[in-house]
């Protein structure tokens, strides 16, 4: 397993989202494709991601702040991305994942163009798939 190319697992072409777009617009996306995570892409490029978790803190804030009722994707992502290349393997993206903190690894090329996404939740379901061989 310690080989396998990250492109094995990943999701290609995954849906994103651009900076400007709404908050309410990227609830939408997440939940109409059924998924936790949203890669942030301007100009054709990762700047950022945005997860279920982080409605989960604008749900906590709500009433509190104007922001959360005008808020905006670039306002609530997450822009220090944790990312693999296109050359990672299953191992690689294991080690990142275990620090703890996050759930999915945007897998970009060399100028940041997004390629694909892996979530924790594509190595369990490979490493599953791979016990029950």
């Amino acid at each position: 397993m310690r080989d396998i190319p990250i492109d094995q697992v990943m999701t290609p072409d995954p849906a994103t989202i651009s900076p400007q777009s709404s908050a309410a617009e990227a609830r939408r996306l997440l939940d109409s494709n059924v998924i936790n995570h949203l890669p942030v892409v301007e100009d054709g490029r990762l700047v950022g991601i945005l997860s279920s978790s982080d409605f989960l803190k604008l749900h906590l804030l709500d009433g509190k702040l104007q922001i959360v009722a005008d808020a905006t994707v670039s306002q609530i992502m997450e822009t220090k991305v944790v990312v693999l290349n296109k050359n990672s393997t299953l191992v690689d993206a294991a080690e990142k994942l275990s620090v703890g903190g996050f759930h999915a690894l945007p897998v970009v090329d060399r100028k940041r163009r997004l390629l694909g996404i892996v979530t924790s939740s594509d190595l369990i379901g490979e490493l599953v798939r791979r016990l029950n061989l």
